[in-house]
């Protein structure tokens, strides 16, 4: 397997749970696993063929997938459940999506099957290539989870699409924002007023712009898998109450922009609600 078709499943992986889960994933250093072993309590699994044949794992630790499903559908789940099993599929789907335009930006025209989930303690991972696969290790703030990748160039004999369940059929995949629309990752806050408003105009338009192609997808697709439109329908509302809220919070900022030093440090006191300067009696 040649190491440089790694880095579209590391892009993907990082663009996916940014954007829908809003989490940051560590990748760590990768290495090669020759045994069957995942390294999670549950993976989803997906087959690739095209100019490229094999296929994805992502196996996550329980409490980390908790997470991440909880974060994008706007739930709290203390042990993983079919909803968790759902978005597990969902991620794989997604991430799978982003790495195959990845590769086709190289010229490879890649397809994937409809993804399978495995759950439980020390459950294995069979890959369609019967070779060492390689691993992405990533660490979040809620627990681990790994990319697992077997997959090669594949000759005209391996292209038969129906020997994986396989559909001649783009996933849906979250529309590109460039790289300099994301707010800054390094835990730093914005220096300025300005800087405080273009980084909520920036996440206002990419959120904004991940609700509409939802919504899109939802119009476009009435035969969409039925768990995918599932999931679409739940995160909806959630990416509309956000962007309500940026859009509050940048009408806060464009009005504490306009308060001047001065009115901060001087206050001007009005004694009389009415506004008007009392008169004296009449003697």
């Amino acid at each position: 397997m040649d190491v440089k078709f790694i880095n579209p499943f590391l892009k993907g992986t990082i663009e996916v749970l940014k954007k829908m889960a809003f989490v940051e994933p560590h990748p760590g250093k990768v290495y090669l696993k020759k045994t069957a072993l995942a390294h999670g309590d549950v993976s989803g699994i997906i087959g690739i063929t095209g100019d490229m044949i094999g296929s994805l794992a992502i196996s996550f630790g329980e409490s980390c997938i908790c997470h991440l499903v909880g974060s994008m559908i706007g739930e709290s789940y203390a042990e993983a459940n079919r909803e968790v099993f759902d978005g597990v599929g969902e991620i794989t789907n997604m991430i799978s999506g982003v790495a195959r335009t990845h590769m086709e930006k190289e010229g490879l025209h890649v397809y994937a099957a409809i993804p399978s989930v495995v759950y439980g303690k020390n459950h294995t991972i069979n890959h369609i290539l019967k070779s060492p696969s390689i691993v992405i290790p990533f660490a979040t703030d809620h627990g681990a989870f790994a990319v697992d990748v077997c997959i090669k160039r594949s000759g005209d004999e391996s292209k038969i699409l129906k020997e994986y369940g396989v559909v001649n059929q783009k996933s849906p995949i979250l529309p590109a924002v460039p790289e300099n629309q994301h707010p800054p990752s390094n835990g730093s806050s914005p220096a300025t007023w300005a800087d405080k408003k273009e980084m909520i105009k920036n996440k206002l338009k990419e959120i904004t712009a991940i609700r509409d192609e939802m919504v899109a997808q939802l119009s476009e697709k009435p035969f969409m898998e039925i768990t995918q439109r599932q999931f679409m329908k739940k995160r909806i509302p959630i990416l509309e109450a956000q962007i309500k809220r940026l859009r509050l919070d940048l009408s806060t900022v464009e009005m504490l922009s306009n308060i001047r030093r001065e009115d901060v440090e001087n206050p001007k006191l009005v004694q009389h609600y009415q506004h008007y300067e009392p008169t004296r009696p009449k003697s």
